[in-house]
């Protein structure tokens, strides 16, 4: 694939939902030199999202942040599955400027508890909100 990568709409509400920070993620990767070849929205509980960089894939998920390993499988629709899965940190929604630089860094971030994605009401929904796809 060349070009700007970013998610395709997605036709749940709930995972749509994601879409603007997801693509306020891949744009950042892109703008720091990150070479991604797919990005897509994945099933929810918990909502999450694949970044395929070559080998090694990043998954977001609402639930524990960002997860970088080795990808093995995935596909739009079908939970990624990683080998040697690193935590990067920096809590559930970091700003997607931040991306690029904890991939940098590849180690484990914050061992903080992570966030229950059936817990509704803690924030998360309004700060997606804030994040539009242009």
């Amino acid at each position: 694939m060349t070009g700007h990568i970013r998610p395709l709409p997605h036709p749940d509400p709930f995972v749509e939902a994601t879409r603007g920070y997801i693509t306020g993620v891949a744009d950042a990767l892109q703008a720091g030199g990150v070479r991604l070849s797919d990005v897509w929205l994945d099933p929810c509980d918990p909502r999450d999202a694949t970044f395929v960089l070559g080998l090694r894939a990043l998954v977001w998920n609402e639930s524990e942040g960002f997860v970088l390993g080795d990808f093995v499988s995935g596909e739009p629709g079908v939970r990624t599955v990683l080998r040697d899965p690193v935590r990067l940190g920096d809590g559930v929604l970091p700003d997607p400027r931040s991306v690029p630089v904890l991939l940098d860094a590849g180690v484990e971030g914050s061992q903080a508890r992570p966030r229950s994605f059936t817990s509704g009401h803690d924030g998360l929904e309004d700060a997606l909100a804030r994040y539009s796809v242009s």
